[in-house]
């Protein structure tokens, strides 16, 4: 059976009073790109949180190629994992964030080596070179000695991108990762994921980008009030809406 790489089944979050999260479940399956859209407010990037669990659901369970995420079996119960354990576990789902997170006292080549090289013992030539192939592909080869001060937002951006490939993860997670860029630098960041959706990467990607999700995505989950309100191929859900606040929406935003 060709069960889902990644599902979230019957996900809640509230942060005080707002409940964020109201009973959210997703399927992605291996190779599967999927675009989360809309309004600010709905729950996207909290989902995308809950995930790999940077957030914790307060009810239900994310599972990675059928195990729980965080959790581990005893018997017939679940019990949270220990952090080292979790923190193995969300090696295999890489992030993106909407800032770009970069140490700014180490090189590019030395921002993406860290991780493979301090958590999973990767020798250092065998790190570098890794790292260097990996800037090749998001077409950053001759910024490897730079420091992030010394890069566009693009670029820093494009560098986050190949430190989460850095860990080989089976899943990639995006947060927006256009939104803090300014509006000339978007495509070069687009490139890079359009090249991963074809290499086959596994990708849940919250996004503005709506000409990228119609493009990429092999389906499109649209968001609101904390409740996947419409999902479907990128036609079904931007052509052939049946759901009213789904059109409303996309009415504003195209």
């Amino acid at each position: 059976m060709n069960w889902p790489l990644l599902k979230a089944d019957n996900i809640h979050k509230q942060f005080g009073s707002n409940l964020v999260l109201r009973g959210v479940d997703l399927e992605v399956r291996a190779g599967e790109v999927q675009c989360v859209i809309g309004p600010s407010g709905s729950g996207k990037s909290t989902l995308l949180r809950c995930l790999n669990l940077l957030e914790r659901p307060d009810e239900g369970y994310v599972y990675l190629d059928g195990e729980p995420v965080g959790y581990s079996w005893f018997g017939d119960d679940l019990r949270e994992m220990k952090p080292v354990a979790l923190a193995r576990q969300r090696e295999r789902m890489g992030m993106v964030f909407q800032s770009f997170n970069l140490f700014g006292h180490l090189t590019v080549l030395e921002n993406v080596t860290l991780a493979p090289r301090l958590i999973n013992g990767t020798k250092d030539a065998v790190a570098n070179e890794e790292a260097r192939e990996l800037l090749r592909a998001v077409g950053l080869t001759d910024k490897a000695e730079h420091k992030p001060a010394q890069l566009s937002g693009g670029q820093q951006q494009r560098v986050a991108i190949a430190r989460a490939l850095a860990m080989r993860p089976e899943v990639m997670l995006f947060d927006e990762p256009t939104s803090a860029l300014d509006p000339e630098l978007v495509g070069e960041v687009l490139d890079v994921m359009r090249k991963l959706a074809d290499d086959g990467m596994t990708m849940v990607i919250v996004t503005h980008e709506m000409t990228f999700a119609q493009e990429v995505a092999d389906k499109v989950v649209f968001m609101d009030g904390g409740v996947i309100v419409e999902s479907g191929t990128p036609n079904e859900v931007f052509k052939e809406s049946i759901h009213p606040r789904t059109t409303s929406f996309l009415a504003r935003v195209l």
